[in-house]
Formats: structure tokens, C-alpha cells, sequence
């Protein structure tokens, strides 16, 4: 069967409008129609984790909304015997390029997981203080891991201009702006940021005592095939640093510091296949589908629309 995944905002329109009840008929309608057109969905680790981290605060804006979306999402991808996961972007770098696997990902993944059926079965005061203290350290993880993802971008844009004071590189040099965005472009861009993901996975196998050594060429010839793999993770990241350049793209302001889960989500997108099978991603957000058309995989993304139109 043909796989697909539906992004973190792709729930969250799904259940626009429906309240938390009317939420089983609808996935289920929805099941039907892609059991008839051969798909299997499949649940995207990062989705669970955005979604989740905003029912760890009753007070957080988006709450019924998304624990609404963490509904559709577990009835979509499974019940209560057993749900369809695909591996997070570390579990994948780990497994593509070392053969191992990094047991407390896992273990994380599924605990999300756990959580996610809990609330969509039933959400009540119990579950949730059965739970708080996890739903807390998820919130957390992800609000660590979108700031520090802007100071990263932050010390890049310094990198690059000393003279920065806010986040426009070179406001006054428009040759030094252009020099500048040569250099993303480059292939040598493309092999730095492929290098800090292999890197990553590297330090966590290492930490999970996995007895793993890469050389500096072995990590080279790794960022060779990672941007050959993964051409819309590296397009999307480069994106960003395009639009650093270009305009005052403060990664503080407008919940920009996402971006970070957009660009992990790029992993799911592309001539990816699992068990054979063509994988399709349902998003709505433009940079993701304008990034995997410049990278010639247009025909498996899909909008929310299109994919409803798909499945008739």
C-alpha cells in the first residue's frame, strides 16, 4: 500500500471546525476512503511532538485545538492494539548511515505515542496528571530545541557579519549580500549542513554507548550521500539562511523559530519509499512545498485539498 503522513497544521485543519466528539466519524470516513485508494498513514514522530507540547498548559492558546488534532491523529494512524510509526529524522540518519539504532529515541517516541492514545480515548483530569510531568518535559524539549535552533541562526548571522546588530546581514552592502548568498548556495554550504546532522546523530550513539567511529573523511563521503538522499533537508535549511539574507528575518518574532520542525519534517519529503511503497506528505505550508518542488518532488506532496480531492 502507498504510504502517507500528514503534517502537524494538516490535523490541525482536519479538525477545524468538529468538536472532540464528532472527531471518530470523520477519521473514519476518511480511513474508508484511503483503505479504497490503497494508502496506509503512518504517524510522523515530530507531528506527535509539536501537537503534544501545547496540552501540557490548559491556558496555551491552541489547546482544544490541538489535543482535538491529537485525536484525529491517533484514530488516523491507529487503536488501541497498535499505531503506525515512522522513524524520527535521528533514528533514520542513525540507520541510513551507521546501521544502529539510538534506543532512548525510541523509547521517547513511543512514550509519545502512549500519551497521544491516552488523550484521544479519553482526555480526563486523570490522564492528563498521569501525565503532566512527561507532557512538561516534551513542551520543554521543544521550546529548547526551537530557541536554540534561532541562536544557531543568530551566531551565523554574526559569523557572517561581524558588524550585525540586529538579524539583516550587511543592510548597507549589497555586494557583501550577494557574496553572501553565493555561499549558501554552494555545494560546500550543502556538505556543512549535512555534516552538523551526521554529527548529531554521531555524539547521540555515541551517548547511548554505541561503539560508532567516523574519520574526517568518512564524515565527508557521509555529507556526499546525505545531500544526494535528503536534497529538500539541506534546500529547506539553506531557505532559511537565504532569508536571513534577504530580509530582517528575526527567528525570535512570529513563531518563525518552527522552522526547525519544517526542516526535520523535509525528511518525509521526496523519492523516499517505505517497504517499496511511494510516500506522500500533506502540508499547507508553502516553504515545504515550494522547497520540494525546486527539488523536483512535487509529485508527492500534497495540500490538505489536493489529498482530500485524492482520496475522493
Amino acid at each position: 500500500m502507498e504510504k502517507v503522513i500528514f503534517d502537524t497544521n494538516a490535523y490541525r485543519y482536519l479538525v477545524t471546525d468538529k468538536n472532540f466528539d464528532e472527531i471518530d466519524q470523520l477519521i473514519e470516513k476518511i480511513k474508508n476512503k484511503e483503505q479504497q485508494r490503497g494508502l496506509e498513514s503512518l504517524i510522523s514522530p515530530i507531528v506527535a511532538k509539536e501537537l503534544l507540547a501545547h496540552v501540557a498548559d490548559k491556558k496555551d492558546p491552541s489547546f482544544q485545538k490541538c489535543l482535538n488534532a491529537i485525536k484525529a491523529m491517533y484514530l488516523h494512524n491507529g487503536d488501541g492494539e497498535s499505531y503506525r510509526l515512522i522513524a524520527s529524522p535521528e533514528m533514520l540518519i542513525a540507520k541510513s548511515f551507521f546501521n544502529e539504532a539510538i534506543p532512548a529515541k525510541e523509547e521517547t517516541n513511543k512514550a509519545m505515542i502512549q500519551i497521544a492514545y491516552h488523550l484521544a480515548k479519553k482526555p480526563s483530569a486523570y490522564v492528563f496528571r498521569k501525565f503532566q510531568r512527561n507532557l512538561n518535559l516534551n513542551r520543554d524539549h521543544v521550546l529548547d530545541s526551537e530557541n536554540n535552533y534561532a541562536l544557531t541562526l543568530r551566531q551565523f548571522v554574526k559569523t557572517v557579519d561581524p558588524s550585525a546588530t540586529g538579524w539583516k546581514i550587511f543592510p548597507d552592502n549589497p555586494q557583501k549580500r550577494q557574496e553572501t548568498l553565493a555561499n549558501i548556495r554552494s555545494i560546500n554550504t550543502s556538505l556543512d549542513i549535512a555534516a552538523g546532522y551526521i554529527s548529531i546523530v554521531y555524539q547521540l550513539l555515541l551517548a547511548s554507548g554505541k561503539q560508532v567511529h567516523i574519520s574526517d573523511d568518512d564524515l565527508y563521503d557521509m555529507s556526499q550521500e546525505f545531500i544526494k538522499v535528503f536534497p529538500e533537508v539541506v534546500a529547506h535549511y539553506k531557505f532559511v539562511l537565504e532569508n536571513l539574507v534577504n530580509s530582517e528575518f528575526n527567528l525570535l518574532e512570529n513563531n518563525r523559530n518552527n522552522f526547525v520542525w519544517d526542516t526535520q519534517l523535509m525528511f518525509n519529503i521526496g523519492n523516499h519509499s517505505i517497504s517499496g511503497e511511494k510516500l506522500y506528505f500533506v502540508t499547507a505550508d508553502k516553504a515545504i512545498i515550494s522547497t520540494a518542488i525546486g527539488q523536483n518532488a512535487k509529485y508527492t506532496i500534497l495540500t490538505y485539498e489536493e489529498y482530500l480531492d485524492y482520496i475522493n
